[in-house]
């Protein structure tokens, strides 16, 4: 059977591999900014590793209270690791501060053979609260959709609940979980749940990296950098899904969710560029581009190119959606762009199509566009949905209104010709049927 200094040396020489291993890898990923943070918690594994294996070499008290003050320096390290890595300031001073209490009662208290106890407990508290700590930070990034994330605070929520419950106990256990004399199996059982925690942090994290620079590519081809919300592929992607996700639930008789489609357009944009410059068409832009996310939500909005923008409304009955649309029309009216003094408000246009039992993501945008197109025709800041009967109206209207005007031309060059009075009849072929 291994003694417990042969134990202990091999722990502390895969704390060693793995720090090496972790200093490679991120110098790999062209981060070597980032590697303090990735391999501190292996690299103070070393010398408490060294100091708790071989403690008579360098005074066995003062060697022991320095290699426990280190191993919980570890877990106060990993916690800065999940903080960094969740974008958060480290805190090592505090949790240096923390670890040196334990420090000074060995040293002090902890150093009578009546007070043993007093050495284990507050350890095994800090490696506690540490691992808590880091189960919270990494639980945090998990919320990004990154899956090591979300295992690390697993992981690390364990090991943290395994040392809370072994706090009380630390005064019944064996060295090292607890006060009593020390026992092999307990020195083998420490060190392989050192061992697999730091296994588990390696890994996970060197996977975590990899995965937020597959994110980063992922954003940089699904999102338009000027306002934030997702480009035309995203949008692409986004009905596919929608409509594949409604033919499935069609399929299983259930009731289809409503899905509307809106295609907004800034009004005369061209002239808000040409007077005031791109730099404040850009302002503009994203102007709109708030509006819609305020009222839809930022995953339901793209911008298609230009000043053109999509929205997709889920779940709303056609008249809800319009209104939706109304409101974003409304609320970008009312919208003040200022920028180096100067004041402008913009409007925009929006044609909005309703899903059928059978349409696709090119007919959506297709009725989207035909109702924008008449929205810009019938003098812009208005909104028309992409159905036959209102269209069909709204289309009369317009061309009612270009009558008069094709009815004075029409005289005016009867009058030249001396052939009189245009008639009536000669205007029929704009509307294709007969007036009243």
């Amino acid at each position: 059977m291994p003694d417990i200094a042969t134990i202990a040396l091999c722990s502390t020489a895969c704390a060693g591999l793995l720090c090496i291993a972790m200093i490679l890898s991120w110098f790999k990923d062209g981060r070597p900014r980032h590697s303090f943070w990735l391999f501190a918690p292996f690299a103070l594994a070393l010398p408490a590793g060294v100091l708790l294996s071989y403690p008579d070499r360098f005074g066995t008290q003062i060697a022991l209270a320095f290699g426990w003050f280190l191993l919980t320096l570890v877990y106060a390290a990993t916690w800065q690791t999940a903080r960094f890595a969740a974008g958060r300031k480290p805190r090592f001073a505090l949790a240096f501060l923390a670890c040196f209490v334990p420090l000074v009662i060995s040293l002090t208290l902890g150093s009578a053979e009546l007070h043993a106890q007093w050495r284990m407990l507050p350890r095994a508290l800090l490696m506690a609260v540490f691992c808590l700590l880091a189960a919270r930070e990494f639980r945090r990034l998990a919320d990004r959709h990154l899956p090591s994330a979300q295992a690390l605070a697993w992981v690390f929520l364990g090991f943290g609940i395994f040392h809370a419950l072994r706090s009380p106990l630390a005064f019944v256990l064996p060295a090292p979980f607890g006060a009593r004399d020390v026992q092999v199996w307990a020195i083998a059982a420490f060190n392989f749940q050192i061992v697999l925690n730091g296994l588990l942090l390696g890994v996970f994290m060197t996977t975590l990296g990899r995965e937020r620079i597959s994110m980063h590519h992922f954003h940089l081809a699904m999102v338009d950098p000027l306002t934030g919300v997702g480009n035309r592929r995203a949008f692409d992607r986004r009905l596919a899904q929608i409509l594949g996700d409604t033919a499935a639930n069609h399929a299983g008789a259930d009731k289809d969710r409503p899905l509307a489609v809106a295609v907004l357009d800034i009004d005369n944009f061209k002239a808000v560029n040409d007077r005031f410059g791109h730099s404040f068409g850009d302002i503009v832009i994203a102007g709109a581009a708030n509006i819609a996310c305020d009222a839809i939500g930022h995953r339901n909005v793209f911008r298609l190119g230009g000043e053109e923008f999509a929205v997709v409304i889920e779940g709303h009955r056609p008249p809800i959606a319009e209104a939706m649309v109304e409101g974003m029309r409304l609320g970008f009216s009312m919208l003040s762009h200022v920028a180096n003094e100067v004041s402008h408000r913009a409007t925009l246009s929006a044609g909005v199509a309703i899903a059928g039992p059978h349409s696709d993501a090119g007919d959506l945008l297709s009725e989207a566009d035909r109702a924008l197109y008449l929205a810009k025709a019938l003098g812009r800041n208005r909104t028309v949905v992409a159905d036959e009967a209102t269209m069909s109206r709204l289309m009369d209207e317009a061309l009612h209104d270009m009558v008069p005007d094709q009815k004075e031309r029409g005289r005016a060059n009867d009058r030249e010709e001396g052939d009189g009075p245009a008639k009536d009849g000669n205007l029929v072929p704009l509307t294709g049927r007969k007036r009243a």
